[in-house]
């Protein structure tokens, strides 16, 4: 059975000068009387069988402390830390959440792998913006909407929860704000945002533009510098134990966290500009469409103001005299755009004395040849736009192919360091193994095991991240394109409809006068 550890001094400066510190820092630092407890802001106390936390008043400089598979039962002698973000007590075996109080600095609280069962006491901290639960005791859905009072909470981890089982919709739902759910990233359907109607003057009062402003961007944060490289190491007990194996391996782990980190980030930024030249083509075509349906929109309704003019001449007693303003009036009222809404209040029975069928027929032929003609310029608007949308999306897909084969050359080449220097290791029956590393592997030949197998996993989700980013890409075009022309679609059958319920009115009333 191992031995229990309690937080000393000792261990501290042990922890911090392995995991934080390089070779030759560690070495210089190991060498001075007096140790500056202050420069240590990062401390990794993990698989150190602690039971107890305590000790760390030393180190209240804190700015992330990780704690995470140890034996520890409860949460306490953390109110020294005040400078405290990220705290790490995953898989422990602490029941309750309890004196935190003190760390109003904390953004980042991980407690997945407990016996947890209600969430409690967190108020305090309020800038949260990640927490992770995954693996504990919850029963009750409610207590997941105990987070709701986080405004800057953008990340959730409920996984393997009793509560959490096939529940995302609901807490989506719960949360709008939430960018991501059990490591997926929250979609614009999931999350289903509100349509906002452009164009109030429209005919049909129709929706055109749907929810393709928003859909495509649904692959891009994930892609941002460090959190593709926390990607990658998510619940990858084994790699970063591994990534500490010796001097050498630390060095080749700093340089590889560094190049995916920068190679991530240009992936993210040239995401981000593809993405800002398709917002701008689609802001274009939102501004040209709007434009133009506008323009058709009071060409419909200047046929229906003609007709309600010529028949206000017929019925009018001195329609003469009026007959000779009737351009200038004509001129007037087609200036006068406000009064096209007021054109129903005017409508009655007595007003369509002098009209015929026929000049009834005329009008719907009218109108409707007018519609017929909107929706074949808008569909073409649409087939002009999807060609820019292919090309660009192309584009950007030819971009991405050199930016992961980079990436997993640079898996690769971290990979070979450290399968080199294990393999070196546990072939040679007088090198001593570090206790913390046959604790965890079991022995020498399953730790090479877990370096071959910690790069195949490494190697495989940068394939799947590639696979997803071109596939959700993609999708959006579709997406996009097919909203625009289902939109149209819809558009031109409600005007469609309008149309033959006025010109269905007026001959139902003509039908009435004769019947007088």
């Amino acid at each position: 059975m191992n031995q229990s550890q309690v937080i000393s001094s000792e261990i501290i400066k042990k922890s911090y000068l392995k995991h934080e510190c390089s070779k030759e820092v560690a070495l210089i630092l190991s060498l001075e009387q007096e140790f500056d407890w202050l420069i240590i802001t990062k401390l990794n106390l993990s698989l150190l069988n602690i039971v107890h936390i305590v000790g760390l008043r030393l180190v209240t400089n804190l700015e992330c402390l990780t704690l995470s598979h140890n034996k520890i039962k409860k949460i306490e002698n953390l109110d020294c830390l005040m400078k405290l973000q990220e705290l790490n007590l995953s898989y422990n075996r602490i029941t309750t959440i309890e004196n935190l109080d003190h760390l109003i600095k904390l953004n980042v609280l991980n407690l997945s792998g407990n016996n947890i069962s209600e969430l409690k006491n967190l108020d305090n901290i309020s800038q949260l913006q990640a927490f992770y639960i995954s693996h504990n005791e919850i029963t009750d859905i409610n207590q997941i909407f105990y987070l709701k009072r986080f405004k800057y909470l953008q990340c959730i981890e409920l996984s393997n929860n009793p509560a959490t089982d096939n529940n995302r919709q609901l807490i989506v739902d719960q949360f709008p704000k939430l960018m991501y759910l059990d490591s997926k990233y929250i979609t614009a359907e999931e999350h289903s945002l509100p349509v906002e109607t452009n164009d109030e003057y429209s005919l049909a009062g129709s929706e055109v533009l749907g929810e393709s402003n928003i859909i495509h961007k649904a692959f891009l944060n994930e892609n941002d510098g460090i959190q593709f490289f926390n990607y990658l190491y998510y619940e990858d007990v084994d790699g970063e134990l591994l990534s500490k194996w010796n001097s050498t391996v630390k060095v080749a782990f700093k340089k590889y966290k560094k190049q995916i980190t920068d190679s991530a980030m240009e992936l993210f930024n040239t995401s981000l500009q593809k993405l800002t030249v398709r917002d701008e083509m689609f802001f274009k075509f939102k501004m040209s469409h709007n434009r133009f349906e506008r323009k058709l929109t009071y060409m419909s309704r200047d046929i229906i103001k003609e007709f309600e003019e010529i028949r206000r001449i017929r019925t009018s007693p001195s329609s003469k005299e009026q007959s000779s303003d009737f351009s200038s009036n004509e001129t007037s009222m087609t200036q006068d755009l406000d009064n096209v809404d007021n054109l129903s209040e005017h409508l009655s029975i007595d007003t369509f004395i002098a009209v015929s069928e026929f000049e009834i027929i005329a009008l719907k032929t009218k109108l409707h040849e007018k519609n017929i003609y909107m929706n074949k310029t808008i569909t073409d608007m649409i087939s002009k736009y999807a060609n820019f949308v292919e090309v660009e999306l192309k584009s950007f897909l030819e971009l991405l192919v050199p930016m992961f084969f980079n990436m997993r050359e640079i898996v690769s080449t971290y990979s070979e360091i450290l399968s080199e220097n294990i393999r070196l290791a546990v072939n040679n029956p007088i090198k001593v193994i570090p206790k913390e590393f046959i604790n965890h592997f079991g022995d020498r030949f399953s730790i090479n095991d877990a370096a071959v197998k910690m790069s195949d996993k490494h190697m495989e989700m940068i394939y799947k991240r590639e696979e997803r980013l071109s596939s959700d890409a993609k999708k959006w075009a579709e997406q996009s394109i097919e909203d625009l022309r289902n939109s149209e679609k819809q558009r031109f059958w409600m005007v469609f409809e309008e149309i033959t319920k006025y010109c269905d009115n007026v001959t139902i009333w003509l039908e009435s006068l004769k019947n007088l």
